[in-house]
């Protein structure tokens, strides 16, 4: 993108947090007036698998060129499409079945996402677990193992992409078994910068260069910046030192600025949205509620015209955002029953396999160097 941006680009900078999933004039008025890059369904279960087709349509429609389409959809205790299809395993239930399991999970949640409509998906976590711990709530991680963390990243990766459904990897660098503290309301890391390196970045030094989309974390890592605290999603030496010069990312960083962490009132995320599209952020989650997407773009716009947001960071996070969409896929309105019910044979054997025991192959995967 050539051009520089002006107030009506903003709008392509946020991806819209919805936790109502049904059309109403209020959501379409506000998707005609902010024109977000996109729009994610923020809720524990859709609703059925007509009306979630009907909802992503009229937001395609509102929003006229092709938005992403985003569910947060995992399997385990993160599963939204359980409404609509059979509950998936966790994760860590497929990863101790074998890679070709994670595989069949990543591809199982790509087809229910594609044929209800979405096309971007917040997945795969690629932290690195401890059972019962915060991070690890419900064996969400594919395992502790920096290596089984990498292949099942892949091979979950692999089943996604297979329906044409963007991942978006999350939480960069790492919220994985390391030391935490809480710190005035924040999530301090204090691993030290090498071991960072060898253990939680391993995934992302492999699979970076097929991701589209990588979430920050909303926790501060003392390794980066001790001096003062922030969160990863508006730290310049993560996103711009790390992430882009170190590692040579080319595509979208996303940060969640529905964190508390990061925002509780709208002069906070205003100046969170600004502070993280300088640091190098390309899309912001922002919520329908809240904190409105409305303040993120009048912070944004006003940052722009007093200079403290440089012309040429906003026109390349707009132009890296223009360049993703043009690849995604638009919904189809309908879902056809026969495809619904097919697809839901395949979820529930496929669970109904995950209950059994761990086969030999995944033990000696276990094993593997």
């Amino acid at each position: 993108m050539t051009n520089a941006v002006g107030s009506e680009d903003i709008g392509k900078l946020l991806i819209l947090s919805l936790e109502e999933s049904r059309w109403n004039a209020s959501l379409e008025r506000r998707l005609r007036r902010v024109r977000p890059a996109g729009v994610l369904l923020n809720v524990a279960r859709l609703p059925d698998a007509e009306q979630t087709a009907d909802l992503l349509a009229r937001i395609a429609r509102a929003v006229e060129t092709t938005p992403f389409l985003c569910l947060e959809e995992e399997g385990g205790e993160i599963d939204p499409l359980q409404a609509i299809l059979p509950r998936l395993p966790s994760p860590r239930l497929a990863a101790q079945n074998g890679e070709s399991a994670v595989e069949r999970l990543g591809s199982l949640i790509g087809a229910g996402l594609e044929l209800l409509g979405f096309n971007a998906s917040f997945a795969p976590r690629l932290d690195l677990g401890v059972s019962g711990s915060e991070v690890d709530s419900g064996g969400q991680t594919f395992s502790s193992d920096a290596r089984e963390v990498t292949r099942c990243g892949e091979a979950f990766l692999n089943g996604l992409l297979r329906h044409r459904v963007v991942a978006c990897a999350k939480h960069f660098p790492g919220l994985g078994p390391a030391p935490v503290e809480h710190s005035a309301g924040e999530i301090v890391i204090g691993k030290p910068m090498g071991g960072l390196w060898r253990e939680d970045l391993l995934p992302y030094r492999h699979l970076l260069r097929r991701m589209l989309m990588v979430l920050l974390s909303h926790a501060a890592y003392k390794a980066y910046d001790y001096d003062p605290l922030q969160p990863a999603a508006v730290s310049e030496r993560v996103m711009n030192g790390l992430l882009r010069t170190k590692l040579g990312y080319r595509g979208l960083c996303v940060a969640d600025l529905a964190r508390p962490q990061l925002a509780s009132s709208s002069e906070e995320a205003g100046a969170s949205a600004v502070r993280s599209v300088t640091a190098g952020c390309d899309l912001l989650i922002v919520r329908e509620e809240g904190p409105t997407p409305e303040a993120i773009q009048e912070a944004l716009r006003h940052a722009m015209e007093s200079g403290k947001l440089a012309m040429d960071r906003a026109t390349q996070a707009v132009g890296r955002v223009t360049e993703a969409r043009r690849g995604l896929k638009a919904p189809p309105a309908t879902v056809a029953k026969s495809a619904l019910d097919r697809l839901a044979q395949s979820y529930a054997r496929f669970g109904s396999e995950i209950a059994k025991e761990p086969t030999i192959r995944a033990l000696s995967n276990s094993l593997r160097p």
